[in-house]
């Protein structure tokens, strides 16, 4: 690790050994990176993963960290944060972005330069790279709808390419970065529509009223826990099942919403899969059916 620190180093890419993980999680849990690096932009993204790929190490890229667990071990491979790697710039009706460019910013871009399509984005506290990665949803829009190719790095053949249009495989809170993790995220290309910004901006306004009065945005959590299942809502059946408010350690069941697990302050990432586990059990007794997990586990 120590030579691709130096590596990295040399090749003007900032490095943070012993790095907290629980200060870079929305969860706010997890141990110590013993490397965390931080390549400015696309081109410094991809030195990081051909070096990691030299040194024979498995690295891991975070976006915002905004739908992970990380270990309370900590991590003992490289952590590559994709966070200032956002730059981003309009087309006409189309955005291309880099990896780490918030959703956030992205949709704010989008409102101002009358372009519809993002307004489900804007509250979502993720980068572009993870919403593609897990084709991030809310309130009816995902990005499989706008997004109409994505640009890769290929740790195994050491190769940038570019998905387009149904290469990516979205499917329900899944695509195919998921599934293959030989592929990293560098950037994507949305389409969006003509739209007067003054309705765009009620539309954002709109669901951040929606998000305020149902969602524990007050704690710290990795969002909804669980994908919708087919036919059935997850936050209902955990709450059908009595479960709100339920607690493992510092993990909690919000009150609030269902679907939701907070840290109370003191939460570790076993906590978390405890409670997930006496959730999936409990649920799958009583209604036969089978939760699947959105936040992904490191």
């Amino acid at each position: 690790m120590e030579n691709l620190r130096r590596m990295l180093e040399a090749s003007d890419i900032p490095t943070e050994p012993n790095l907290s993980l629980s200060r870079h999680s929305t969860f706010r849990i997890g141990g110590i990176a013993r490397l965390a690096c931080f390549p400015a932009d696309r081109n410094s993204l991809i030195t990081c993963l051909r070096l990691a790929r030299a040194a024979a190490v498995t690295p891991v890229v975070i976006g915002n960290a905004s739908n992970v667990v990380f270990p309370d071990e900590g991590l003992d491979v490289p952590v590559i944060f994709t966070e200032r790697c956002r730059s981003f710039r309009l087309e006409g009706q189309t955005l291309h972005a880099d990896a780490g460019a918030t959703l956030a910013s992205l949709a704010v871009a989008a409102r101002d330069a009358s372009l519809g399509g993002l307004e489900f984005a804007a509250g979502i506290p993720g980068s572009l790279g993870g919403a593609v990665l897990m084709n991030a949803g809310a309130y009816g829009g995902c990005m499989a709808e706008i997004c109409v190719a994505s640009d890769y790095y290929d740790i195994e053949q050491d190769r940038v390419g570019s998905f387009r249009g149904t290469e990516q495989a979205f499917s329900n809170r899944s695509s195919i970065y998921e599934q293959n993790p030989r592929y990293t995220v560098l950037g994507a290309t949305l389409t969006l529509r003509r739209a007067p910004s003054e309705e765009i901006e009620r539309g954002m306004r709109e669901l951040a009223r929606r998000r305020r009065e149902s969602q524990p945005l007050d704690l710290p959590s990795a969002g909804s826990v669980f994908k919708r299942p087919q036919g059935y809502f997850a936050g209902k059946l955990i709450e059908d099942c009595g479960l709100k408010g339920t607690r493992i350690g510092g993990a909690e069941v919000s009150v609030k919403h269902a679907g939701f697990i907070v840290n109370r302050g003191d939460a570790t990432a076993a906590d978390v899969r405890a409670l997930v586990a006496r959730i999936r059990d409990r649920v799958y007794a009583e209604t036969g059916v089978t939760l699947e997990c959105e936040i992904r586990f490191l």
